[in-house]
């Protein structure tokens, strides 16, 4: 038995718990930039799953589906307590900074669950980007954001110009398939543009 908001409950359910609050975690960049009813950190968690689910399918090099799923599902666990810090806030913090406390706060979160130490390495992996399967995540996160960008954008927001144009939006974008999604999404936004 463990603590929870100062209830004795089961350490698995405590972790279930912590993980749900993903749900009421809004993400800031869109919030700062006017978007009042965006989505929460489990909805992008949700969409950046999916999506690589989907891409994995159809990738060339072999990726380990299972291992990139729970990449995809722990990629943004810690804002559970952290909050989701975007990204001129991330540079002014300092990203080690950022990523040292995240791993606290999932050493925390799994300390006593089994696997996980094995859920901290995952997570690891994306945040160094030291498997295929971490960068396919990182990459898939960036897209998800362009993709909820689009979707504000064609809702009528006007404020998320800098989005597109931010190079560090852009690094992790090593993937053909990832590539070529963006660039669509581009021309659509473009050819939307050229309605208005």
């Amino acid at each position: 038995m463990v603590k929870w908001r100062g209830k004795d409950c089961d350490r698995l359910l405590a972790v279930i718990l912590e993980a749900n609050e993903l749900k009421t975690i809004p993400r800031m960049g869109w919030r700062v930039r006017g978007v009042t009813d965006g989505e929460s950190v489990a909805e992008h968690s949700y969409a950046v799953a999916l999506t690589c689910m989907i891409l994995a399918d159809r990738m060339d090099v072999p990726v380990d589906k299972e291992k990139l799923l729970k990449i995809a599902l722990l990629h943004d666990l810690p804002e559970h307590m952290l909050g989701d810090i975007h990204a001129p806030a991330t540079m002014v913090l300092g990203q080690d900074v950022k990523e040292e406390a995240e791993e606290r706060i999932l050493r925390s979160l799994f300390e006593g669950i089994e696997e996980g130490d094995r859920y901290i390495e995952l997570w690891k992996e994306f945040a160094d980007r030291t498997s295929i399967e971490g960068r396919l995540v990182r990459a898939v996160d960036k897209l998800e954001m362009f993709t909820q960008a689009y979707q504000y954008e064609s809702a009528g927001n006007r404020m998320l110009e800098d989005f597109w144009g931010w190079a560090g939006n852009m690094k992790d974008f090593d993937f053909e398939e990832v590539q070529r999604l963006y660039d669509e999404l581009v021309e659509l936004r473009e050819a939307d543009r050229k309605k208005d």
